[in-house]
């Protein structure tokens, strides 16, 4: 890459910080969700 390090820095801390965000909100997602969901199907 040409970009500077600091900036690729940024930038790769930045998507680091969204794929977290992301993965976590899935997993409450699940939780909260899916799992009752299938809880009450199973029923």
């Amino acid at each position: 890459m040409t970009l500077d390090i600091s900036i690729d820095d940024g930038w790769r801390a930045l998507a680091g910080v969204g794929v977290g965000y992301a993965i976590s909100t899935a997993l409450i997602f699940a939780l909260f969700f899916v799992l009752p969901y299938l809880a009450i199907r199973g029923l």
